[in-house]
């Protein structure tokens, strides 16, 4: 996706990262873009750091202030409706080397529900209920049985079964679609 797509999503939205340190070009670039989970240059030394390295070798620190703008991002992309949301949060946030960001990531896919959505949480390998991480797997599946309509859940399970030829995914789709059809 085109980095201006993405800036038009980001102001579409209303998310705004201006800081009054930094100039307009700089503020408007979002905190996604920049790889980087610092929203503000304030150093709060209270706030409890997490630090972990990425699969490029880059540090990234995350505080719980800047979990929130994350999820503000998240949530104000699964309030849209247009394709290029689902392609954002598929592209950006189920590819986060945080286990936090991928769970919330699920979650907005699963609340969209229209088949785009869904396929990416129940048939693309190493996403949704085929995440290595069993805290984002179970978070799909829990959001998944959760849902009022259910209908574009079951199509999208049935037809991973029936033509995904990884064997992993299609078990993990039959065991979601037998717990599906229990609820």
């Amino acid at each position: 996706m085109k980095e201006s797509k993405k800036n038009g999503i980001m102001n579409k939205i209303g998310f705004n990262f201006n800081n009054s340190s930094k100039s307009e070009t700089e503020s408007s670039v979002s905190v996604l873009e920049k790889d980087t989970f610092e929203c503000s240059e304030e150093n709060n030394f209270s706030e409890q750091r997490m630090t972990y390295e990425d699969e490029f070798g880059f540090y990234k620190n995350s505080t719980s202030k800047n979990m929130k703008h994350i999820a503000n991002v998240i949530n104000g992309l699964a309030n849209r409706t247009d394709l290029e949301s689902i392609e954002l949060l598929e592209e950006i946030g189920t590819n986060s080397a945080v286990d936090y960001i991928r769970e919330m990531t699920v979650r907005a896919l699963v609340r969209k529900n229209v088949p785009e959505s869904l396929k990416v949480v129940v048939s693309y390998e190493g996403k949704g209920i085929n995440d290595l991480s069993t805290g984002v797997a179970m978070s799909a599946i829990n959001e998944l049985l959760g849902l009022q309509n259910k209908e574009y859940a079951m199509q999208i399970l049935e037809e991973t079964i029936a033509y995904t030829e990884n064997e992993e995914i299609r078990g993990n789709a039959r065991s979601v679609k037998a717990l599906m059809a229990l609820c």
